[in-house]
């Protein structure tokens, strides 16, 4: 496999965690809701012990009838021939699991491994041979009858070399599944921990994030309605009261991990309509919406620094300005278009310019959406143009 498909398979299986982690995330969130639900602490391996429990008891269905009895002439020495096995490669399992995986394969000791599952293997033999013997029995066979004659001999026909082989065989499987189960489950694990890890930090990029914007965009906004005041008392008036409703909904409903698609709308109207009072008449706003569905839910401000970087970048003091920005929901897709003249401050690149917002943006969207969501941005002819593209979750 090349490298770019070794990059493509990766992402594929990590698109999928995440579509995991998502599902399980909201399960368990409808569980916490049900306050009714007795609530008690449960050990991880309780699960565990039920599946065990599952495995030993679904074959007394099979064993508990009548006519099988009567077919096969099950007796104890029969029904330790089957569960034998079964027991001892779940021990094996777990000692595995829990204690030689850990302390052994994971930290690179596999001849120590090694050692202790022979040691397992030929414990797990002697016991059977002990069992057997218990059951094969008569009077006067006792510990040296057990030890010269019995254990590991065909004399009562309980053992062969084909059962120490299959036996062997059967461990190894036990070995590797229980191997790549305590890989892979780790894995999960640490993509889990990850997941939190990076949703932490992007939380606090995006607190920090508001916390930074909001007192520079207030006191713009505060000294715009100053001045409209003396010119336009009724259009301040109007831009007061958007400020208000802007600051209110920025700091309580934005709290929630969703909320419906024209809230989030509205806050960016509000934002636009507020940041254009520092700009003269000639300059080109647009701001379209097109929404099929306006109660879908979207995660808040995810578009917020592309709004504020068409704004924030358009001013041209020496020719015509403009910002068209584009909002379509049609189903499960939303699309947010953005255009406008590039001037960015001379000492920052265009990739610069964009600050904290758009690097917080991108990596929201990598965490909120992965695979989900197409994100480009490019400049043509003067023109900066941005296209956001998410396919949104049923709601």
């Amino acid at each position: 496999m090349t490298n770019n498909s070794i990059f493509r398979l990766r992402q594929r299986l990590q698109g999928a965690q995440e579509r995991d982690f998502d599902r399980y995330e909201k399960i368990i969130r409808e569980v916490l809701e049900q306050e009714d639900k007795i609530s008690f602490p449960i050990p991880a391996y309780v699960p565990q012990i039920l599946v065990f429990l599952f495995i030993l008891i679904f074959p007394m269905l099979y064993i508990g009838d009548p006519v099988t009895r009567s077919v096969i002439g099950l007796d104890w020495r029969e029904l330790m021939n089957f569960y034998f096995p079964v027991l001892m490669c779940i021990g094996v399992f777990g000692l595995n699991l829990h204690f030689l995986v850990p302390n052994c394969i994971l930290k690179k000791h596999y001849v120590v491994y090694f050692v202790c599952n022979s040691i397992l293997v030929l414990a797990t033999c002697f016991l059977r041979e002990v069992v057997f013997f218990l059951i094969d029995r008569t009077p006067g066979q006792g510990v040296s009858f057990f030890l010269e004659s019995y254990m590991f001999s065909s004399v009562k026909g309980h053992f062969s070399y084909w059962t120490v082989f299959s036996f062997v065989v059967l461990v190894c499987l036990v070995c590797v599944i229980c191997v790549f189960y305590r890989l892979i489950s780790t894995q999960i694990l640490r993509g889990f921990v990850v997941r939190e890890q990076k949703r932490g930090r992007l939380q606090y990029e995006l607190e920090f994030l508001k916390n930074q914007l909001s007192p520079h965009f207030l006191f713009n906004t505060l000294n715009n309605i100053t001045a409209l005041i003396a010119i336009d008392s009724r259009r301040a008036e109007k831009s007061m009261m958007e400020l208000s409703k802007l600051l209110r909904v920025t700091l309580y409903q934005t709290v929630d991990d969703m909320i419906p698609l024209e809230e989030d709308v509205e806050i960016l109207r509000m934002y636009g309509n507020l940041e254009k009072l520092r700009l003269d008449e000639s300059f080109d706003y647009r701001f379209n919406v097109e929404i099929e569905n306006p109660k879908v839910m979207v995660p808040p401000l995810v578009a917020m620094p592309l709004v504020e970087n068409a704004l924030k970048h358009s001013k041209n003091p020496k020719g015509k300005s403009f910002a068209h920005i584009s909002i379509r929901q049609q189903g499960n897709e939303l699309v947010l278009e953005t255009a406008n003249s590039n001037f960015p401050k001379e000492s920052q690149s265009p990739k610069k310019a964009s600050g904290l917002g758009l690097s917080t943006f991108q990596k929201r969207l990598e965490m909120l959406f992965w695979d989900k969501a197409e994100y480009n941005a490019y400049v043509e002819d003067g023109v900066y143009h941005s296209r956001l593209k998410i396919q949104l979750a049923d709601n």
